[in-house]
């Protein structure tokens, strides 16, 4: 089948589900080294395409060139995440900020930091409870301009941002230079190379390094196994996430998944 028909199937497929209610969000919790504790959580989109099949935004990320569908899954995302948000909130739950994932079309279209903020009040909550992180490849390209101007609303609204992937392209300096991050995540396939490259070993340390200077919290993301554990903390990486750490857990399993973290934390 044509590669561009496969992408209209699976355009139609996805709006289909969507409208069927079969994307749902799971949570991952975000651990910090020095804290011993949770600091945050990651909200994550699936697909449910069966009773036990969930596929992650990786597999379906080309669906996010259809300006639609990018926009109705942004909206989705949001909204199920802010509702989850106040429903912990009045339970008594608390693990930190938030993150969600824009992308560069999410952050160009329309007023995206007013819109946030009042879909962020709607539910009773702030602005400083959430995380928008933004992958390094969003900083060059032709919306890089725009992406710049709607991180700069989103600061000024008083959400906290952070720079996924950091190190896959050459963008990232720059908007390290131009834009005030909370956070900053090291690129998955940079740290798993340093495991086993001196000089990608050299270049993470002397990232971490500059993250601190500036004052951010450094995270080491795709924590796979014991030896990736065992080098972020050498490294001197502020906090950890991955499938070692904690795999994604759907909403209701969240509170219990963290208390569970702490609790290890604290008895060493």
């Amino acid at each position: 089948m044509d590669s561009s028909l496969d992408h209209i199937v699976l355009v139609n497929n996805a709006k289909r589900a969507l409208e069927r209610g079969r994307f749902e969000l799971t949570y991952q919790p975000i651990y910090s080294v020095d804290q011993r504790e949770v600091d945050s959580v990651e909200t994550l989109l699936r697909w449910r395409l069966g009773p036990d099949r969930l596929a992650v935004a990786q597999d379906f990320r080309s669906v996010f060139r259809d300006p639609m569908l990018s926009l109705s899954l942004r909206d989705f995302v949001l909204s199920t995440t802010l509702r989850q948000a106040a429903r912990w909130r009045a339970e008594g739950h608390d693990f930190g900020r938030i993150s969600v994932n824009a992308t560069a079309f999410d952050l160009c279209a329309g007023d995206f930091a007013l819109r946030l903020t009042d879909m962020v009040q709607d539910f009773g909550l702030t602005p400083d409870m959430l995380e928008i992180e933004v992958a390094e490849p969003a900083f060059y390209g032709p919306l890089a301009k725009s992406v710049s101007l709607a991180l700069e609303a989103l600061h000024y609204c008083g959400f906290a941002l952070a720079m996924d992937n950091f190190g896959a392209t050459h963008a990232g300096l720059s908007a390290l230079r131009n834009h005030t991050f909370r956070r900053l995540k090291i690129d998955h396939a940079l740290m798993r190379s340093a495991l086993t490259n001196p000089v990608d070993k050299a270049i993470v340390r002397h990232v971490i390094a500059l993250g601190h200077d500036l004052g951010l919290i450094v995270t080491a993301a795709g924590i796979e196994n014991e030896d990736q554990m065992e080098s972020a903390v050498q490294l001197g990486f502020d906090s950890v996430q991955g499938f070692f750490v904690c795999f994604p857990k759907e909403a209701d399993l969240l509170p219990r998944v963290c208390h569970v973290l702490n609790l290890q934390g604290r008895s060493g």
